[in-house]
């Protein structure tokens, strides 16, 4: 094994958290992996990040990935239980699964699920139907604070010359999201990212993909996404005036594009502009009334971190509507 003393890149204000961490990089790099030795894996409180410079940030094989989905855990709410593993797993992968269990046990990361995401908290109940006009999928079905683990920190990557299916990546997991964050690349071999920087400071990041919105982000990953540039509608019926109902399964505000909206009905209309300009404002105005609630029913829920992340995201998923809304001079 070659590159950098893993126990020098890792500040840690748990000396366990440090160890397993230093574990884990000295596990990926074992395996003929790579990390930039200017980067610092940093814990706080169980939560943790990366810092780096700029260029290739990590490069973990496919040795050093850990295939969840063929994992036996346990039922444990409160810790990360190994009961079996695959016959087909390698010694580096084993270890890392080991190493990766010890890591989110010592953080507390299931009971910390448990109080804070969206996902997986108690909620009052209009608060969930007021997401659900947002989001409807949200909370359907329940999932146990394991898988929402496994969901938020897995890629989906096609092993072996077979299907795509749930990979743990290790180092790469610790990437918080941003949309101006590092698209991570997957070439068959390894995982690769580059460093990317946009908080402003140190810490790097991962774009986690697909375009979320922010609301959508808070009830996948349970944080508030204050880098999110689009806003997308659920499906639903409007009455706008001169035009009757209309119904729309999606519509998508994109502050960065603020024709977009208008586009897409001109698009599946082939009305004139004032007509279409009429329907984006009215499911904008919809929207607004939507996000407004779950600001509304999060107040119900004063001391809950999941109830704050819904309102935070809902703030900001209104700020991105106004912002991209095309001005009509109906507003």
């Amino acid at each position: 094994m070659s590159g950098p003393d893993p126990s020098t890149m890792v500040d840690a204000d748990d000396d366990l958290v440090g160890d397993l961490l230093a574990a884990t990089i000295e596990l990926v790099l074992e395996a003929d992996g790579s990390i930039d030795p200017r980067a610092r894996l940093v814990a706080r409180d169980g939560q943790l990040s990366i810092t780096g410079a700029d260029g290739p940030l990590l490069r973990v094989p496919r040795a050093a990935m850990v295939r969840v989905d063929r994992v036996t855990w346990g039922a444990d709410p409160d810790r990360v239980e190994i009961l079996d593993t695959p016959d087909d797993i390698g010694d580096v992968e084993l270890q890392l699964l080991y190493v990766q269990a010890a890591l989110h046990n010592q953080c507390g990361r299931l009971p910390w699920l448990a109080r804070t995401h969206p996902a997986v908290a108690d909620l009052p109940a209009p608060l969930v139907a007021a997401v659900r006009r947002v989001v409807p999928s949200f909370r359907a079905p329940m999932i146990t604070p394991l898988d929402l683990l496994w969901a938020n920190r897995c890629f989906r990557i096609p092993l072996d010359d077979g299907p795509a299916e749930r990979v743990l990546v290790p180092l790469v997991d610790l990437l918080n999201h941003h949309a101006d964050g590092a698209a991570g690349s997957w070439d068959g071999v390894a995982f690769s990212v580059d460093a990317r920087r946009p908080f402003g400071g140190d810490e790097c990041a991962l774009d986690y993909g697909m375009d979320r919105d922010a609301m959508e982000l808070a009830v996948v990953y349970g944080f508030a996404d204050a880098s999110a540039h689009v806003a997308h509608t659920a499906p639903m019926t409007v009455d706008v005036p001169g035009v009757g109902e209309v119904s729309l399964d999606r519509m998508t505000f994109d502050v960065t594009d603020p024709g977009l909206p208008l586009r897409q009905v001109e698009a599946a209309s082939g009305w004139d502009r004032e007509d279409c300009a009429a329907v984006v404002q009215a499911v904008a105005e919809s929207s607004l009334g939507d996000l407004q609630a779950i600001e509304v029913e999060s107040a119900a829920a004063p001391g809950s971190g999941a109830a704050r992340t819904l309102a935070d995201a809902a703030r900001h998923q209104a700020a991105v509507i106004q912002a991209a809304v095309i001005d009509t001079g109906q507003r």
